[in-house]
C-alpha cells in the first residue's frame, strides 16, 4: 500500500472533528514546502549570477556532452 492510501486511510479513521487540525497540518506543510523552494530558487539565481562558476559549469558540460548552441 502506498504511502499516500495509507494516509488516507488513517485520516478517515479519525473522529470527524480532527479534520480541521488534519487541514491546518497540510497548510503548514504547503507553506513550509513553499518557503523551500522559495529558498532554493533563490540560490539557483545567486549561483546563476557567478559568472566564474557558470562558465566552469559549461565548460564541464561541454567536455562531458559536447558543445551545444546557445541562442
Amino acid at each position: 500500500m502506498t504511502n499516500c492510501a495509507v494516509l488516507m486511510e488513517e485520516i478517515g479513521k479519525l473522529p470527524q472533528k480532527y479534520y480541521s487540525e488534519v487541514l491546518d497540518f497540510v497548510g503548514y506543510l504547503q507553506k513550509k514546502k513553499q518557503i523551500e523552494y522559495e529558498n532554493d530558487a533563490a540560490e539557483y539565481k545567486e549561483m546563476a549570477s557567478d559568472i566564474e562558476r557558470e562558465q566552469e559549469a559549461q565548460e564541464w558540460c561541454n567536455a562531458s556532452f559536447g558543445p551545444v548552441c546557445n541562442p
